[in-house]
């Protein structure tokens, strides 16, 4: 059983040689907030939305038939897997195909990017960050039949600053309606830096590249995103004198959050939790905002 068929018997798709997005338990067919990758002859899950990995492990083997861990009837099965080498190699593979995409990308300012980030989240298309940050890329495979336009945004690494993965939101061509969303290349341990660090200032850190855009345009600050509720939960402790979280309206992101803050508050470091008291994040509450202005 190779990478293609695990992912077409969850209704996800390969990203890699070795690795997938598919659906979470109990998520929707779009959704794609569990990943999958064949290491060593192994199946290995994580959950960007915070599902517990018992869970999320119970779910792809009943899916692929195998039955549950410890089952009596669970059957052996053949995996195509990874060396260590290769692991390696499939990072540097997936890094090298998302910055290919990301040098393909255009100037967003005038296009469907900053029609929807206008329209659709009411936010301004700030001129620094149009192409460092964000850019616009005409055709983006979504699936192998489909291309769509859509907004990508570069991920560095969180200590290095190295380029080493985009996140991608694909966009409707007419109305300029988010469709989905997706990372690619190395998104663990990286952040879309909308802003760089500095020693004397806090950092503003949050899930989504929306809602850490509002708090950018609302002046908070100096602002990160990080892709997933997970990243912020490990994000480390940096050399910052303060640290401000932007918490959506969830349970996952409430006990991320926490974590963060717990480790910040620890390093003797203040902390800050921003709370959407409209909606599920800040972009909501901001979109409320302006509307009711």
């Amino acid at each position: 059983m190779d990478i293609s068929t695990i992912a077409r018997a969850l209704d996800g798709e390969r990203t890699g040689r070795f690795t997938a997005n598919v659906p979470g338990p109990n998520h929707s067919r779009s959704d794609r907030s569990l990943s999958i990758t064949i290491r060593q002859g192994r199946i290995c899950v994580y959950s960007h939305a915070g599902d517990d990995w018992k869970e999320c492990r119970d779910h792809v083997l009943r899916r692929l038939g195998i039955g549950t861990f410890g089952s009596r009837d669970r059957r052996k099965v053949v995996l195509t897997a990874a060396s260590s080498k290769s692991e390696v190699d499939e990072k540097k593979w997936s890094k090298e195909k998302a910055l290919e995409i990301w040098d393909d990308g255009d100037d967003p300012r005038g296009t469907l990017v900053e029609q929807y980030l206008h329209q659709h989240r009411g936010l301004d298309l700030a001129a620094e960050l149009a192409g460092p940050v964000i850019r616009f890329h005409r055709s983006l495979w979504f699936n192998k039949e489909t291309r769509l336009p859509g907004m990508v945004c570069l991920f560095r690494s969180i200590t290095s600053d190295e380029p080493c993965g985009i996140h991608r939101t694909f966009l409707d061509r007419t109305s300029a309606q988010k469709i989905d969303r997706r990372m690619f290349g190395i998104a663990k341990g990286a952040a879309i830096k909308l802003d760089p660090k500095s020693d004397t200032e806090g950092l503003i850190c949050g899930e989504g590249i929306e809602s850490c855009l509002t708090a950018r345009e609302a002046g908070l600050g100096r602002v990160w995103a990080l892709g997933s509720s997970g990243a912020v939960g490990k994000f480390p402790v940096l050399a910052v004198p303060a640290i401000s979280l932007l918490q959506e309206n969830d349970e996952t992101s409430r006990r991320d959050t926490g974590r963060c803050a717990r480790r910040y508050l620890r390093a003797g470091k203040p902390v800050t939790i921003v709370k959407a008291c409209i909606g599920s994040d800040l972009n909501d509450a901001w979109r409320a905002g302006r509307q009711t202005a």
